[in-house]
């Protein structure tokens, strides 16, 4: 009866806690959301007050060309801010609370006019409004915590633009306000378009004049308004090209090292290869891991290197880099034996597919003596077919003809090249490589492999498997074999073939609407891709198969964002 009560009463306490938890994430949410719709709909406020202002001016006010000009900056400003305030920025914070203090300072000697002639909107706009913005950013400090990095180009793209359009409104309004005094003549909506786009006289012969004050200043601030705004696009759109030149050598080859010294596995070169991971270590520099921000999702390559006692202390470190900014953390591509690992720090796991691992004396003492195997070796010999290891550095001819079989490969209806967690045919990739080659009667290169390094003594791994278009049929398995001979005269246990993508869901005894979704796509999706096929290629060699996991955090939405951005990382852009 105790141990029940003390059962209920825990789970009770969970319920509480899971109830107060998503409650406290929805109002942290809210109130993000508030300060962002606030300060957004201020800098609008701000632009809208500015332009009315300049429109109750008559010849002779004393309204300057400052008291225009420098609420048109801060209302873009603002409206700036807000895109950066949505992303949790820490620097967005900062100057979005020196901007409302400064405001309150510039409006200050103006609000008493204001109040003088019981102008309440221009009160509450000027002076209540930015004290209650105030209020909330400093009350909500510790929700902008994200550091400022490089945005993408995408947002930078859609910054430009929204901040374009706020310039163009301004400036149509503002010539479709004026009457015949100010310029002299009518002014329609396609012409004030036009003015606005062509402020500069570039594509007008008779640019308009002002007459009046109000239209002086307006043609000032419009001037203010295009200039802020170009600005910040060239900054927003520019800023992106810094990041691409970043080096990573030094980190690089640290965790080339930390592979060398602590057990690997046959994969880890794709941690270091292509050269598109940035790398974390843990404080004392002895594991590390290996990814790639694509979308905000940090897409990690397989499961952490180095020493394994850290690895909590290193992803401690991941997961508060990611929450600096903004971006969820993924791990693809990891191993049965971490699944413990992830599931006790909140991740969820869902199963991938299954990787094709062959025993090496078992192929060589059954699997090859079947009459499968036999045929295909007595077909090559018969035609005259022999193989070859090629050792880097590789000449020029060699390159050229390999470059000439993967181009055939690859235009092959639903074949491409794959980028972030494969390798992609270079020159620079191939002479990293020993090079398995199956050569015709007339010695022509018909069909190669590469062999990737391999941070497992035991264990040999491979990359591409690519053969000319009018090669003979079951070539691959020829060069495989002799493949596997190499491997077994160079002492190796095990060869890893790979993974097949989607295989072996089939067995799950839970299915999760994904792995629902993912087996639909195994069984009916062979008109994009092979899976079925690849996974009975693979079972001809008789491999012992592992599960392979993605270890994310959140439910299906936040899975699907992790698969896009990894389809996104692994393409190579031609």
């Amino acid at each position: 009866m105790i141990v029940t009560n003390r059962l209920i009463s825990v789970t009770i306490e969970h319920s509480m806690s899971t109830s107060f938890a998503r409650l406290f994430k929805v109002r942290r949410e809210f109130l993000l959301d508030l300060v962002v719709f606030t300060v957004g709909m201020h800098g609008l406020f701000v632009l809208a007050t500015t332009l009315l202002d300049q429109l109750a001016q008559r010849n002779g006010s004393r309204i300057t060309d400052i008291d225009i000009d420098i609420p048109l900056l801060i209302g873009l400003g603002l409206i700036y801010l807000s895109t950066l305030l949505r992303r949790r920025k820490q620097t967005a914070w900062a100057v979005a609370l020196c901007s409302y203090v400064f405001m309150i300072g510039f409006y200050s000697m103006r609000i008493t006019a204001a109040l003088g002639r019981g102008d309440l909107l221009s009160f509450t706009g000027k002076f209540v409004v930015p004290v209650v913005i105030i209020g909330l950013l400093s009350l909500n400090r510790r929700m902008f915590t994200v550091k400022s990095d490089i945005r993408s180009f995408g947002f930078s793209l859609r910054f430009t633009l929204i901040i374009l359009i706020v310039a163009f409104a301004y400036g149509t309004a503002g010539f479709m306000l004026m009457d015949r005094h100010d310029f002299h003549e009518e002014i329609t909506l396609t012409e004030a378009m036009h003015r606005t786009v062509d402020q500069f006289g570039l594509t007008t012969n008779s640019p308009l004049q002002p007459h009046t004050r109000r239209a002086h200043l307006f043609v000032d601030s419009l001037s203010v308004v295009s200039v802020a705004a170009v600005t910040y696009a060239v900054i927003s759109l520019f800023q992106p090209i810094r990041s691409r030149v970043a080096s990573h050598h030094d980190t690089r080859t640290l965790a080339e090292r930390l592979m060398s010294d602590a057990p690997g596995k046959s994969e880890d070169f794709f941690k270091l290869w292509p050269l598109d991971k940035t790398y974390l270590f843990d404080n004392a520099s002895r594991s590390g891991l290996a990814y790639k921000v694509e979308r905000g999702v940090a897409l990690v390559v397989g499961d952490p290197f180095g020493d394994r006692p850290n690895a909590k202390q290193l992803l401690k470190s991941f997961e508060d880099l990611c929450y600096s900014n903004d971006w969820s953390p993924v791990f693809v591509h990891t191993e049965p034996d971490w699944n413990a690992f992830y599931r006790r720090h909140g991740y969820s796991l869902q199963k991938i597919g299954e990787e094709a691992i062959v025993n090496l004396a078992n192929f060589n003492d059954q699997v090859k003596r079947n009459k499968y195997f036999r045929q295909i070796k007595n077909k090559f010999e018969r035609e005259g077919f022999t193989n070859e290891v090629l050792l880097p550095p590789h000449n020029k001819a060699l390159i050229a003809r390999l470059t000439t079989i993967s181009n055939e490969w690859l235009s092959k209806p639903g074949r491409g090249e794959r980028g972030f967690m494969m390798g992609n045919f270079s020159e620079d990739y191939m002479q990293q490589c020993p090079i398995i080659i199956a050569r015709d009667s007339a010695g022509t290169i018909q069909a190669f492999l590469n062999q990737i390094p391999s941070y497992d003594a035991d264990e040999a791994n491979f990359d591409l498997l690519r053969h000319a278009s009018d090669s003979p049929g079951n070539i691959n398995d020829y060069v495989l074999m002799a493949f596997i001979d190499h491997l077994s005269q160079q002492d190796h246990k095990r060869l890893n073939m790979g993974l097949c993508p989607l295989a072996g869901l089939h067995d799950l005894e839970e299915k999760s609407v994904i792995s629902r979704a993912m087996q639909f796509l195994y069984s009916n999706g062979d008109r994009f891709y092979s899976f079925s096929g690849l996974t009975r290629f693979k079972s001809k060699y008789e491999p012992e198969w592992s599960d392979r996991y993605v270890a994310y955090k959140g439910g299906v939405r936040n899975f699907v964002r992790a698969m896009n951005a990894l389809t996104r990382a692994m393409r190579v852009k031609s």
